[in-house]
């Protein structure tokens, strides 16, 4: 007999698989053979089961002698090779089963159609599939199409629109199990109502968890990430070999068999999941909630809460995780506007100014009230990076800051353009309202010593509250937005009150605590660079510059980018000749020209001020000297950020050979000088400078004002104006005498340490090894002085002058900050460790 279509019609269709007609084709040719053998495989509910009783019943149409064995037991060797066998669930059988059943499959004249899932593919059983897909091909089960889907119709007698079948097709992929379920639940009064079928589609959630709640824990938790995972990103089961999870999925009818899921089994899932295992499986893979290769990303608003949480968790750490985060959380439905400050945040945290600036504009276009002010702080840190601190004192003036984070920063940026904080002047000590964090604590002692900088004194008292700001902000571990550090503003002061140990030393413990977070280490670098010049050790400024600009990945905002150039021009000034100045003052005047002063930069143009008088260059900083000028002056001239400017304009005076010019900075500085060491240090020194440029050379004068202005952290000055003094003496043993206080006060080779200037410096100085406090002749010569030898005795042994030794001695004790003959032996002794018996006489040296 032979079956046709017309033989299947005149059969009851109810239970007939969804795939017969096409799929079926090998099997039902074979029930006309003398001996049918044919091997069927598919996933859970693919039509496997319904197939063979369908097969089964042919033969017996057929008046064939058929076995169909559901629930297998042994003896399956004694059925005679005549007798067809259809076995059910092939991959079930027991060891002893299945070697029955290869005996059978070994011999060609027995008849035998067997039915298996892909999985589990046990050797055996698939020996068995090879033997008769020798005779059959493979009948594979699983998938259907269009046309599969429409002949069931005609063979159910049903109807259904074109967009119903369309939608049935694309939300299961084709998975056999599922389009069935979905004809079997299809109402055409539902879809006349609802357009999306989101009534069939639940219909089908329901089976779906159903069927993902009998499988096994750890298919259950493999299948969920996929759901929420790409299937790449997903891991595979514990104790299972690589692909095996994939395998077992898809066998399971759950998993497409490339380990995917069809998109209404990802959406059934991923709303069945409980609302901490979504929060988890978000955080561990956010890339796969974004649109990618057509599929839909989440749509739900717990999963873009996880998101967002997942994101302000790693803000600090990984703010460029963050930002994928929060990029990700919109996609799945979050509100734009609120996460547009998150990931402005995110972006600057980064370092990508570009980035943040477009979502800045973004919220200044479309946001108001709260939004926009919680945009403030970033905004102003924006113009900030970009040297344009009117603009971030805009900023707040149009948005007043409400929280301790911008009121902060708006006291950095009005001090920064030279306007007086009236809030931080009338801010009185207040009950918190909340248990102090130490970001809390940073903000407000920056701008409390921000504010005790302002001054008419020295403001030595700020420097302690500034120190202490930076440490508490490094302890925060923030990486916000900040219009300037709270490490840089100490170092800035700690340089400004002559303390440059000091400055190093926030400085590198920013570095190392990861002050800022990503964003804020190139500048970090920076400013030490700019120490290390101070310090007379152009080897690590050098070192320092070239991690600074391995460091950032983008652009140097203008803020960095003059830092930069100011650091080289300095080294340069120092180290290199006119040439080597000349182009490294080429290159920075690009980034001047596009920076507007503010008080944060004082000390590079200070430098560049000087380098431009030495090129020749002097009218085109004259615009940023007076603006310099402008804001200490709009502060009420504190000492501690007016000096420098003054000494600026000394210092271009003197290069430009013009004492006329001197005047009014050293009226300036002889006015702070009751107030302030550093301005006293520096109107001694422009006095002096004058009467050399005048021709008047008194030695002593010189070297003591030149000591002077090397304790207050200005060595290369200090050098400068011993040497104009050689220059101008025709005294030769003078000459003498003050170049090699020259080099002394400044060597060439950078491995000095500085004069100390307070007990703090004093402390680190005495701590460090003696190479790096003195030169190796210094050494030689404190060794001497711990024995108790005279300034003879010393030169004798190490063949010097008295004279020599003395001067020695003497810039061993500014080094050491010794004010006594026991105070120098005592921190000798301690710095050199074991370096001689100290022996008394009436005329030692000290």
């Amino acid at each position: 007999m032979t079956i046709t279509s017309e033989t299947l019609a005149e059969r009851p269709q109810s239970n007939a698989p969804l795939t017969w007609e096409r799929q079926l084709r090998p099997a039902l040719d074979a029930v006309g053979m003398r001996t049918p053998r044919a091997a069927l495989v598919g996933t859970a509910g693919s039509g496997k089961s319904t197939g063979l009783q369908h097969l089964h019943d042919l033969f017996l149409d057929e008046s064939r002698d058929v076995l169909l064995v559901q629930d297998a037991s042994d003896g399956l060797d004694e059925i005679p090779a005549a007798q067809v066998l259809l076995v059910d669930d092939l991959h079930l059988l027991s060891d002893a089963q299945l070697t029955q059943l290869g005996e059978r499959a070994d011999d060609p004249t027995a008849a035998l159609i067997v039915a298996r899932r892909p999985w589990p593919a046990r050797p055996a059983v698939r020996a068995i599939a090879r033997r008769l897909e020798q005779q059959v091909p493979a009948i594979v089960l699983g998938h259907v199409s269009r046309s599969d889907v429409l002949d069931h119709l005609v063979a159910l007698e049903m109807t259904m629109s074109d967009e119903c079948v369309e939608h049935i097709l694309q939300a299961t992929l084709g998975m056999s199990w599922l389009v069935a379920a979905a004809v079997q639940h299809h109402d055409a009064r539902d879809c006349a109502h609802d357009g999306a079928h989101g009534e069939l589609d639940r219909s089908l959630a329901e089976l779906i968890i159903h069927r993902l709640d009998s499988s096994d824990d750890e298919l259950r938790h493999a299948v969920e990430e996929v759901c929420v995972a790409a299937p790449a990103q997903s891991h595979a089961m514990p104790d299972s070999p690589e692909d095996d999870w994939v395998m077992q999925g898809y066998a399971q009818g759950l998993l497409l068999r490339n380990g995917d899921a069809a998109p209404l089994v990802r959406e059934a899932v991923r709303e069945a999941l409980p609302t901490h295992r979504l929060i988890d499986l978000c955080a561990r893979f956010p890339e796969a909630l974004e649109h990618r290769d057509g599929l839909r990303p989440v749509r739900d608003v717990r999963v873009a809460d996880a998101l967002v949480a997942s994101a302000d968790r790693m803000l600090s750490a990984q703010p460029l995780r963050a930002s994928e985060l929060y990029e990700a959380s919109v996609e799945c439905g979050a509100d734009p506007h609120p996460l547009a400050v998150r990931r402005a945040h995110a972006a600057w945290s980064a370092g990508d100014l570009d980035q943040a600036t477009g979502f800045v504009d973004e919220v200044l276009r479309t946001a108001s009230g709260e939004i926009l002010s919680s945009m403030a702080t970033v905004s102003a840190a924006m113009w900030s990076a970009r040297a344009m601190m009117t603009q971030a004192n805009e900023v707040f003036r149009f948005a007043p800051p409400q929280d301790i984070t911008a009121r902060a920063n708006a006291t950095v940026a009005a001090y920064g353009v030279g306007q007086i904080d009236a809030d931080a002047v009338a801010d009185q000590p207040a009950v918190p309202d909340a248990i102090p964090s130490a970001f809390g604590v940073a903000m407000e002692l920056l701008r409390a010593g921000l504010h005790s900088t302002m001054t008419p004194e020295d403001g030595e008292d700020a420097l302690p509250t500034l120190l202490r700001a930076a440490e508490m902000y490094s302890s925060s571990r923030r990486a916000g937005a900040l219009v300037e550090l709270p490490a840089v503003i100490a170092a800035i002061t700690a340089l400004n009150l002559g303390r440059l140990v000091t400055a190093q030393t926030v400085l590198d413990d920013a570095i190392a605590r990861d002050h800022g977070g990503p964003w804020a280490r190139t500048r970090l670098l920076l400013w030490s660079a700019w120490v290390a010049v101070q310090r007379a050790h152009p080897v690590d400024a050098k070192e320092l510059l070239d991690r600074a600009v391995a460091t950032s990945e983008t652009t140097l905002p203008t803020r960095d980018a003059l830092m930069l150039h100011a650091v080289r021009v300095a080294i340069a000034r120092r180290y290199d000749d006119a040439s080597g100045l000349e182009a490294a003052w080429l290159e920075a005047r690009g980034s001047l020209l596009r920076a507007d002063v503010d008080l944060y930069l004082l000390h590079p143009l200070a430098e560049l001020v000087s380098a431009a008088a030495r090129i020749g260059d002097a009218p085109r900083v004259e615009a940023q000297l007076t603006r310099a000028l402008q804001i200490v002056e709009g502060l009420g001239s504190p000492p501690i950020w007016s000096a420098h400017v003054h000494w600026a304009g000394i210092q271009q005076g003197i290069l430009l050979g013009r004492p006329d010019r001197l005047a009014p900075h050293a009226k300036a500085l002889v006015a702070a000088a009751a107030h302030s060491r550093v301005a006293a240090g520096m109107a001694k020194a422009g006095r002096v400078w004058t009467d050399v440029l005048a021709g008047t050379v008194d030695p002593d004068a010189v070297v003591s004002a030149a000591e002077g202005l090397a304790g207050i952290g200005l060595m290369w000055d200090a050098a400068r104006l011993a040497g104009h003094g050689a220059a101008r003496t025709d005294d030769r043993k003078v000459a003498a005498q003050l170049l090699a206080c020259a080099r002394e006060l400044h060597p060439n080779d950078g491995t000095r340490r500085p004069t100390p200037t307070t007990s703090d410096d004093v402390e680190s100085t005495t701590q460090a090894p003696a190479e790096e406090v003195l030169s190796d002749r210094e050494i030689e010569v404190a060794r001497l002085v711990v024995q108790g030898k005279t300034y003879a005795e010393i030169g004798e042994s190490i063949f010097i002058s008295p004279r020599t030794a003395e001067h020695h001695i003497a810039h061993i004790r500014r080094r050491l900050g010794a004010t006594s003959r026991s105070a120098l032996l005592a921190r000798l002794r301690q710095l050199l460790g074991d370096g001689g018996v100290s022996a008394g006489s009436s005329d030692q040296p000290p």
